[in-house]
């Protein structure tokens, strides 16, 4: 379950990647970390990632852990229809699953989705239903 206090972000698996990995950006997620929470979904994004990278999957694991991050592990059934609309929609665009899924769980608990994906500026102000696509890209 995630906390009340850290939903003002949601983290995608490419800013979290940027934070872990020192990359470009990785300051602002930094600053941002103790008021973010991250889907599950894209904690499985993010250990993908890393073991392409050389890391073997039990570190990477330890290394989320390490985090202390707030994961949502929910996607109820109308979230989760929502997100397969999403996905339809932004065919074009190129996002994942797991981009859709951090879109709108951000806009549907009112938060800014954080992402390293320029794309995704596009529909930043964008609705899911009521609630407004709101995104911040960290490079």
């Amino acid at each position: 379950m995630i906390s009340r206090f850290k939903t003002d972000y949601t983290l995608d698996a490419s800013a979290l990647l940027a934070f872990m990995l020192d990359e470009p950006g990785h300051e602002q997620v930094h600053a941002i970390l103790d008021r973010a929470f991250i889907h599950a979904v894209n904690i499985a994004e993010v250990v993908s990632k890393l073991i392409r990278k050389g890391v073997p999957g039990l570190r990477a694991e330890q290394m989320i852990e390490e985090l202390d991050l707030d994961i949502d592990q929910n996607l109820p059934a109308h979230q989760a229809a929502l997100c397969g609309e999403l996905v339809a929609q932004t065919r074009q665009q190129g996002l994942s699953l797991g981009d859709c899924i951090c879109l709108t769980v951000a806009a549907s608990n009112g938060s800014i989705a954080v992402t390293a994906d320029r794309r995704w500026q596009e529909l930043s102000g964008q609705r899911i239903e009521n609630n407004e696509i709101r995104v911040q890209v960290i490079r």
